[in-house]
C-alpha cells in the first residue's frame, strides 16, 4: 500500500493505492480520510485495484476556494477515474462517501459497475434540517470542529480507545472548516429522489449499532433490487470497528462483480 497524489482541475487529490485488478474506489465519510479504510485494503487488493481517496477538504487533499456540493465530490471522483484512465468502476462510500458515490452513479451511469453505500444517510428534508442544527454544536465560532468527546465518538464506533479518540480529533483538526463546509453539502443533498435512478448492482450496508439504520428501509425500497448487509458489533465506520465482518458481507457481493 502506497501514497499518491494527483493534479485535478480543482486541487490535488490525495489517495492510497495497492492491489492489481479491476479498479474499485473508496470514500471515506465526515471528517476522517482515506486513512480510515486501512484496515480493508490490503485484504480487498488480492482481488481488486484499490483506490482510497482523501475527499476535497480532509486529509492530505487541498482545500479549494469555495464551498463544495455532494456534486462538486461526484465531479472530482469522476475526474479522478478518467485521469487515471481507469474504465468501468466499483465505488465504495462511507456516509458523506456514499451520497458522493451514489450520485456519481447517477450523473456518470457509464463510469460505475456497481455500488456499495456504508452507512449511507436516508433523510428526508426535516431530518436534514434537524441534523444540520444538532450539528451547529460541534463547531466554535469561526467555524473550526470542536474536539470530539469519549461520548460523543460512542455514537459512530463500537470501540472507543483513547488511541481513536486522538486519531479522530487529528483527523478533524485537518479538515478544519471543511468539515462544517461537507456537513453543509450533506443537509442540502436531497438522496431520497435520486435513489429510483441508481441503475447499477448495489450492496447497501449498515453496522447493527449504525443510528443511521433507522433509514435503510428507505434506501432498500428506493434502490430496484439493492441487496442488504448488517455487519455485526460495528456501527457508522464499520470497516473500523469489524473489519473482518465488513469484508465478508462486501466481498461477496463483490465476487460477481468482475473480480
Amino acid at each position: 500500500m502506497e501514497r499518491l497524489s494527483i493534479k485535478l482541475d480543482e486541487g490535488q487529490v490525495s489517495y492510497l493505492t495497492d492491489g492489481q485488478g479491476p479498479p474499485l474506489l473508496l470514500l471515506h465519510s465526515l471528517g476522517v480520510s482515506s486513512e480510515s479504510w486501512s484496515r480493508v485494503i490490503e485484504p480487498l487488493a488480492q482481488s481488486w485495484s484499490v483506490y482510497a481517496l482523501d475527499m476535497m477538504g480532509h486529509g492530505d487533499s487541498d482545500k479549494p476556494p469555495r464551498n463544495y456540493l455532494i456534486e462538486d465530490y461526484a465531479r472530482n471522483v469522476a475526474h479522478f477515474a478518467d485521469r487515471l484512465g481507469l474504465g468501468q468502476i466499483v465505488l465504495c462510500g462511507n456516509s458523506v462517501g456514499a451520497l458522493t458515490v451514489l450520485e456519481v452513479a447517477v450523473a456518470y451511469t457509464e463510469k460505475v459497475k456497481a455500488l456499495v453505500l456504508v452507512g449511507c444517510p436516508g433523510w428526508d428534508a426535516w431530518g436534514r434540517i434537524e441534523r444540520l442544527m444538532l450539528s451547529a454544536l460541534s463547531y466554535d465560532v469561526e467555524g473550526n470542529p470542536l474536539p470530539a468527546t469519549k461520548e460523543q465518538l460512542a455514537m459512530s464506533y463500537t470501540q472507543v480507545t483513547p488511541e481513536l479518540i486522538e486519531w479522530v480529533n487529528q483527523q478533524r483538526a485537518k479538515a478544519g472548516l471543511w468539515m462544517k463546509k461537507t456537513m453543509i453539502a450533506i443537509g442540502l443533498y436531497d438522496v431520497i429522489p435520486k435513489l429510483p435512478l441508481v441503475r447499477c448492482p448495489t450492496l447497501v450496508v449498515f453496522g447493527s449499532e449504525d443510528l443511521l439504520r433507522e433509514r435503510e428501509k428507505v434506501l432498500l425500497e428506493g434502490i430496484s433490487e439493492a441487496k442488504h448487509a448488517v455487519v455485526p458489533n460495528a456501527g457508522h465506520l464499520p470497516q473500523m470497528d469489524n473489519p473482518q465482518g465488513f469484508l465478508q458481507e462486501v466481498k461477496q457481493f463483490l465476487s460477481t462483480r468482475g473480480s
